[in-house]
């Protein structure tokens, strides 16, 4: 196998595992607290924002900090206020900017999931290693002795 074709297998199997892992995460942030994926990196973006110093996020920043478009953004940030999650001014500054706030409640969501991700990761590695996937993907999920990742892969006789 040439080394562009092991490139392109290698990133289609991440490109599979990521997508399991974002499947289980967003049934855990469902169930648990009613949240998307999307809505919750939404909070931990402003979330991070904000312990950069600022206080506030812009909502162009919001969007550079999720990929998504600024007529996306501008829909996630309205369910996020409805859900009480924000608050959203125009900017003192910039009359045409919009400054984006956490509420208690989204500290309080973000204390709660971001544990729920943790285990989501956890599930989806843990059934890999029953699965026999591929050895080197596997080691670099559950963190390899330099990169200061460590995710506890238990046996297979504590998979469910």
């Amino acid at each position: 196998m040439s080394d562009d074709a092991r490139l392109i297998t290698q990133w289609n199997r991440l490109t599979r595992v990521h997508r399991r892992i974002e499947a289980r995460m967003e049934r855990h942030l469902h169930r648990q607290l009613g949240l998307g994926v999307s809505e919750f990196y939404a909070l931990r973006t402003l979330n991070e924002g904000v312990a950069a110093g600022t206080g506030l996020l812009y909502l162009s920043d919001l969007a550079n900090g999720t990929g998504l478009s600024q007529s996306a953004t501008s829909r996630l940030v309205t369910r996020l206020q409805e859900r009480g999650l924000i608050t959203t001014h125009t900017a003192s500054n910039d009359r045409r900017s919009i400054e984006i706030e956490l509420t208690a409640v989204a500290h309080d969501v973000l204390r709660l999931g971001s544990p729920l991700l943790s285990q989501a990761v956890e599930e989806v590695v843990r059934q890999l290693h029953v699965e026999e996937t591929d050895k080197e993907l596997l080691r670099y999920l559950c963190g390899g002795e330099n990169d200061g990742a460590s995710i506890h892969v238990r046996q297979e006789s504590n998979v469910r």
